[in-house]
């Protein structure tokens, strides 16, 4: 049987796996309504009737004819930004893991 610590320390490291997840999911969310967002200056009939791929369309022409894709760039580096952060949560988590089989 592992001893006590050992299995805290794994304990700790599963909660910090639902805890990133958690996270994740809480900043893809984020993402999501930044997403959505990008199309507040659309007509509303036309995010009632088009198809996504046309409402995409017609958002990348309004984006060109106003020289003007700073909202979606914004959109976009928040997102790398944030994935960034989490994929160096991930890494560290995973990293504390690998140290600790190696040890025992």
């Amino acid at each position: 049987m592992a001893e006590r610590e050992t299995v805290e320390k794994v304990r700790q490291e599963i909660v910090r796996f639902r805890e990133l997840l958690s996270i994740m999911r809480v900043r893809l969310e984020a993402g999501e309504r930044e997403y959505a967002r990008l199309f507040t200056g659309t007509a509303s009939e036309d995010n009632q009737t088009l198809k996504v791929k046309d409402l995409q369309w017609k958002l990348a022409e309004q984006m060109i004819d106003s020289d003007d894709t700073r909202p979606l760039s914004a959109a976009v580096l928040r997102m790398r930004f944030e994935c960034h952060e989490l994929d160096r949560a991930f890494e560290e988590l995973h990293d504390n893991i690998m140290s600790e089989e190696i040890e025992e």
